[in-house]
């Protein structure tokens, strides 16, 4: 009965999660082929991106939790019949959206000028500067942009947001090759033109998926009103600490690693892009698993939040240790893609691939377990848990690692599949315990 019950879930799952998973996989694409082409404009400006884009990801993926309230809630409203409170989760999830971007774009173009203070090489520090400022204000599009994509995805209209990420996605690619380079008589802005082109990207995205068919309406007339900013928060706000601090852990350690030298640190950055462009196809598999429970959930099913929930659980895992295979089997061809191949660069990423590799299907686990656990409204669990695993036991076990005991960029990766590991089985147990009551 229980094997029947999870893999009836299997393709409902599957059939919403795939194009949100391809969709955030754009995501993902979109940092890969930036930091990509900044290796070809050399280790400098590899190592400058490696500063500039982690450090901007922490905002942004505080974000990415804080609104990814409005598919929990819409999704739980779905399930308990409640469809007509669609245009006011809408409504203050865009403004909400567009507060907090903007908030967070001004703090962090005013923290670009202690980039220098932060260890990195100075050249590396200065080569960083305009990038990390337009960044942070690609910030404010692009989280518009996901608060309307979390609302299609809970109308069951995941291609549509897919459609316009790949739109996106392509337009990236042909800014970067004109303003980074210089081509078709375009100035050349280095780095920086990576980060127009991020933007400009991001504009055109939200706009397209906000006029697209389908919307629904949003009824502005009607105003805002403070309980539905207090619901949204309350599963937002645990969301975003979650996602701060796992995020927030891979953004620190590019600093460590360029404490050790600007090799290891675009060394790092080499594995890191790698590994994250993965971490978007689970994370979509459980923002898919987290609307199909909430809904279940909404429903008072608690038996087909657990069917759902492990299905996705075993899904996520196996995803990851297929990806982790091809990056140990790919890695020749990935080194020469980021323009490292001969270098020493390439002989550290190549060993981080390995690790990478490793903690590839822990990683899957805990990025679904976390959304199921949003789910059903254990969202604060959670952000405390991957709080005192990260912060309180990777972070101190990276930094004895590195250096006290002399591993280098090699330790940092040790602490950081440790602390993954741990928090996959966490997530596991807690998932288990809440749905253990079904009777499956």
């Amino acid at each position: 009965m229980k094997a029947a019950r999870i893999r009836d879930e299997v393709i409902p799952t599957l059939k919403l999660a795939i194009p949100i998973m391809l969709g955030m996989f754009g995501y993902g694409l979109m940092f890969v082929i930036d930091v990509t082409m900044a290796g070809h404009l050399g280790e400098t400006a590899l190592a400058a991106s490696a500063l500039a884009a982690n450090l901007n990801y922490i905002p942004y993926v505080f974000g990415i939790g804080l609104i990814g309230a409005i598919s929990v809630y819409q999704s739980q409203d779905n399930g308990a019949g409640v469809e007509e409170s669609a245009p006011a989760i809408l409504r203050h999830g865009m403004a909400l959206a567009l507060i907090f971007s903007t908030i967070a774009a001004v703090l962090t173009h005013g923290s670009a000028y202690f980039l220098n203070h932060l260890g990195s090489a100075p050249e590396v520090a200065k080569e960083a500067h305009d990038f990390f400022i337009i960044m942070a204000w690609a910030m404010v599009p692009g989280l518009l942009f996901h608060a309307l994509r979390c609302h299609r995805d809970t109308q069951h209209q995941p291609w549509i947001s897919l459609a316009w990420l790949t739109v996106g996605l392509l337009l990236n690619i042909l800014f970067n090759w004109l303003w980074m380079y210089g081509n078709w008589g375009f100035p050349n802005l280095g780095l920086a033109g990576a980060g127009w082109a991020t933007l400009v990207s991001r504009i055109v995205m939200l706009i397209g998926l906000w006029y697209t068919p389908g919307r629904g309406e949003v009824n502005w007339a009607e105003g805002f009103q403070k309980k539905v900013f207090a619901r949204l928060m309350k599963t937002g706000l645990p969301a975003g600490l979650h996602s701060l601090s796992e995020v927030g852990i891979f953004a620190v350690v590019p600093i460590f690693a360029g404490w050790i030298s600007p090799t290891a640190q675009a060394a790092h950055q080499v594995a890191i892009s790698t590994a994250s462009a993965a971490f978007m196809l689970p994370l979509g598999l459980g923002i898919a698993a987290g609307i199909r429970a909430g809904e279940a959930y909404g429903a008072k099913d608690i038996k087909r939040v657990h069917a759902v929930g492990w299905g996705a659980i075993m899904m996520g895992g196996c995803f990851m240790a297929l990806y982790g295979l091809a990056m140990v089997l790919l890695r020749p061809n990935l080194l020469q893609l980021y323009g490292v191949a001969g270098t020493e660069s390439a002989m550290i990423a190549s060993v981080l691939l390995i690790f990478a590799a490793v903690w590839a299907p822990f990683d899957g686990v805990q990025i679904v377990a976390a959304h199921l656990l949003r789910s059903i409204n254990c969202a604060a669990w959670a952000s405390w848990s991957v709080f005192i695993v990260y912060w309180l036991v990777t972070l101190p076990l990276a930094l004895l690692l590195a250096f006290p005991c002399h591993l280098g960029a090699a330790g940092i990766w040790i602490a950081l599949a440790f602390g993954l590991g741990l928090v996959s089985l966490v997530m596991t147990w807690k998932f288990w315990r809440s749905t253990r009551y079904s009777g499956i």
